[in-house]
């Protein structure tokens, strides 16, 4: 898919979505601080499975009964009903996909499980978007939760083409909804889909995935953020087969470039053909984990500054490569130490506002 929007980013920076922090505004006020030009709303999973990066997203399936419970999500395939609650969710995904704005309110948080979201939106209400440049949001991948999820005997959900496609539908209309509501404040909007599974892709111990069938299920999302105005990204925290990336219809691809940055080098080739159409490299450059006290924002530039010449030695168009490039951590920060978070959303201010 080419990037029509035309946007720029010139190595801006935004966080992975996930925080340690438990008071909302302690988050934001962090977020802001850090990442003032794209700030994204606040993931805290330490306040409990509806906010956790699994049972944020469920709320459609668990209102018509297709899940049993956000603390510990299963597919009710056994129950005695259940046909009729396959067909209330689908009945209820068609009204939302053709636009019925109370059915795809549906599609959005729960009211525990979205309270960071909302927190967001009434700082963007009271305070206007300030410096912002971009508004960013994110939803969790239909590879890992459908892993995680799983049916009575255990079967990840992924493995069953009824339940993978209720799933993929539910995230597609949450993903749509999210993007509506910031498109709402005239800024671009980046949607992420977090899916770290994404790496057992070619692996012995998941032998069973299917590439065809990864691509359709992220296009669906992707599309459906671009049908509401926003810009598709993704999220990988490990080393993948990124080719299975550059061949979707994602426009920001965000990966580790601190440990999985040799998974990258290979490819020259097709970043330049995935930048020539518009894509947007998202560079996960600070790392999150007791790594980052060693590292100072020189440190990390300079890392950087090595790991792009790689690229440009290989092929790859330097100016189209700084161009659309922009920055994060290496992966959410939700399971750190609130020190050891804050530090990180330190270096990476200090590194964005020396790259830009």
């Amino acid at each position: 898919m080419k990037n029509d929007c035309g946007f720029k980013p010139y190595f801006l920076a935004t966080g992975v979505g996930s925080l340690p922090q438990t008071s909302h505004e302690e988050a934001l006020d962090l977020i802001w601080k850090s990442v003032p030009f794209a700030p994204h709303w606040p993931q805290l999973p330490n306040l409990g499975a509806e906010s956790a990066f699994i049972g944020q997203y469920l709320r459609a399936l668990i209102e018509t009964g297709v899940i049993g419970d956000v603390e510990k999500p299963q597919f009710q395939v056994e129950a005695h009903d259940w046909l009729e609650r396959m067909t209330e969710f689908y009945s209820l995904y068609l009204e939302g996909f053709e636009g019925n704005q109370e059915v795809l309110n549906r599609f959005g948080f729960t009211f525990r499980g979205g309270k960071g979201f909302e927190a967001f939106i009434n700082r963007l209400e009271s305070r206007g978007t300030q410096d912002a440049v971009l508004l960013k949001g994110q939803i969790s991948g239909p590879l890992t939760v459908g892993l995680q999820i799983t049916d009575k005997n255990r079967r990840s959900s992924y493995y069953d083409d009824i339940l993978r496609d209720m799933l993929v539908k539910a995230l597609v209309l949450h993903a749509e909804w999210q993007t509506k509501r910031l498109r709402k404040y005239g800024l671009p909007v980046l949607m992420t889909v977090d899916d770290p599974g994404l790496y057992g892709y070619g692996a012995s111990t998941h032998v069973t995935l299917n590439r065809e069938q990864l691509i359709e299920d992220l296009n669906l999302i992707f599309m459906g953020i671009v049908k509401q105005g926003g810009i598709p990204g993704i999220h990988v925290c490990a080393g993948m087969d990124w080719t299975l990336l550059f061949d979707s219809k994602v426009q920001v691809i965000n990966f580790d470039a601190y440990e999985y940055m040799q998974s990258m080098v290979v490819l020259a080739g097709p970043i330049n053909d995935y930048l020539s159409r518009g894509g947007i490299l998202s560079w996960g450059i600070v790392p999150t984990n007791q790594e980052a006290w060693q590292e100072t924002a020189q440190s990390l530039r300079e890392r950087l500054e090595r790991n792009l010449q790689e690229l440009v030695k290989r092929g790859v168009d330097e100016d189209r490569l700084r161009q659309q490039s922009m920055l994060t951590p290496s992966c959410g920060t939700g399971t750190l130490g609130k020190d050891l978070a804050e530090h990180i959303y330190e270096l990476l201010f200090e590194i964005g506002d020396t790259m830009r």
